[in-house]
This record gives C-alpha cells, sequence and structure tokens, in this order.
C-alpha cells in the first residue's frame, strides 16, 4: 500500500472527480464522485463548516460520541472504472475493516484527519500523468479528460455562503444543458418526483439535488 494525499478537486464534463496523489509517484489516481460527496470533501478541503451537517458530519458525530476511531481508509481496487475501498476503524480495542465507496471513505478521512492509502496495483491500473496549465490539468496519457480545478483560496473568497452552487464551467456549458434546464422548469411536481426517487434508487445524487431544488423551487 502507498500513502497518499488529495491534490484537488476537480470537475470534468463526465461531473466532480477527487485526484489523489500516491507518495514517491508520478501518477495520480482521478476518481469520479457525486455532488453530494463532493461539496463535503471540498468543504472540508477549505475549512468551510456547512450550517447543517452533512452525511459524513452525522457518520463522524457518532464515531466521537461511540468512542471509534477512523484509522485509515484504503482504495484497494478497481474494475471497469469503479473504485471499492474500505474503512479501517478501532471499537473496543479491535479492527475492523468494512466496505465504503471511495468517495464516502476520503470524505470520512478528512474529517477523522486520517491517511488515505492506495494498493499499488490500483495505481498501476488507474493512475495517469497530468500536465498542469493555469487553472486546467491535461492528461498526458490515459482518459482524455481536460480537468478543471478548484482553487482553495479562491473559493474562501467567493464563496462564504455556499461553496456549491449550482453552476457549471462556461468551458462545460453547452446548449443542450441549457434547454435540458428549460425543460425541466416545467415538469411538474409527481415527474420531479418520480424523476428524484429514480436518481436516488441509482446513486446519482448530483441529479437527485437538482430535482429537490426543482421541487423546492415549486413548493414555494
Amino acid at each position: 500500500m502507498v500513502e497518499a494525499k488529495i491534490l484537488n478537486l476537480a470537475i470534468t464534463d463526465k461531473g466532480f472527480v477527487v485526484i489523489l496523489k500516491p507518495e514517491k509517484s508520478d501518477k495520480v489516481v482521478p476518481i469520479s464522485i457525486a455532488y453530494l460527496e463532493a461539496q463535503s470533501i471540498m468543504s472540508s478541503l477549505i475549512g468551510y463548516k456547512i450550517e447543517r451537517p452533512l452525511t459524513h458530519d452525522i457518520i463522524y458525530s457518532i464515531f466521537q460520541n461511540c468512542n471509534i476511531r477512523l484509522i485509515n481508509v484504503i482504495i484497494d481496487n478497481v474494475h471497469t472504472d469503479t473504485f471499492f475501498a474500505k474503512l479501517v476503524i478501532e471499537h473496543n480495542a479491535k479492527n475492523i475493516f468494512i466496505d465504503s465507496r471511495p468517495s464516502d471513505a476520503i470524505a470520512l478521512s478528512l474529517k477523522s484527519k486520517a491517511p488515505i492509502f492506495i494498493e499499488e496495483h490500483v495505481i498501476e491500473k488507474a493512475g495517469i500523468l497530468l500536465e498542469e496549465n493555469d487553472n486546467l490539468m491535461k492528461v498526458k496519457e490515459g482518459i482524455p479528460f481536460t480537468y478543471q480545478k478548484f482553487e482553495r483560496d479562491e473559493l474562501q473568497e467567493k464563496n462564504g455562503d455556499n461553496i456549491f452552487v449550482k453552476k457549471e464551467p462556461e468551458e462545460i456549458n453547452n446548449t443542450d444543458t441549457q434547454q435540458s434546464n428549460t425543460n425541466n422548469k416545467k415538469k411538474n411536481k409527481e415527474e420531479l418526483q418520480k424523476l428524484l426517487d429514480q436518481a436516488v434508487k441509482e446513486e446519482r445524487y448530483e441529479d437527485a439535488a437538482k430535482y429537490r431544488d426543482e421541487l423546492d423551487n415549486l413548493t414555494e
């Protein structure tokens, strides 16, 4: 296993990505994550306290109140672009391994200040080389994405009220997205509720958050 640090949270045309940098390696490991996990990770990275607790805040509070210590998290496998992880916790003097999504494991590691480890075969299989240029990171080899970085200082200065206002970068916006947003506004509550339920069932939490906000606007 190799310890890794969070290099950055980024966004591609496919969605949010957390980029892990293993020690003593030129490669990075990009892992796709959903909107809600990205919000939790970024709030921890920049030290932003959200008014009401998110899911990972609640789990961390449970850990604290039940004398559970998160020792570390391990990204231990990858299969067809799906990553797998383990939480290693200590409870009643025993180490327990709990299956987890990497996004949740990384978010909890930040809350608990626990180290992140990646198995070497995962780095070999999923690691890529990035070339940094201003606020963009382009892939030297591997998947053909351009990553737009989030600058922590800039987020702290610009977005004190809400670090994740639902806006996409100009480079990623297109007319199809704008047309989709226009059509979504016309959906009634029943249609939106069905879309919300389906998105949650399929763990498409970024879409779920969008449908929830539209429902809230209709209610108002």
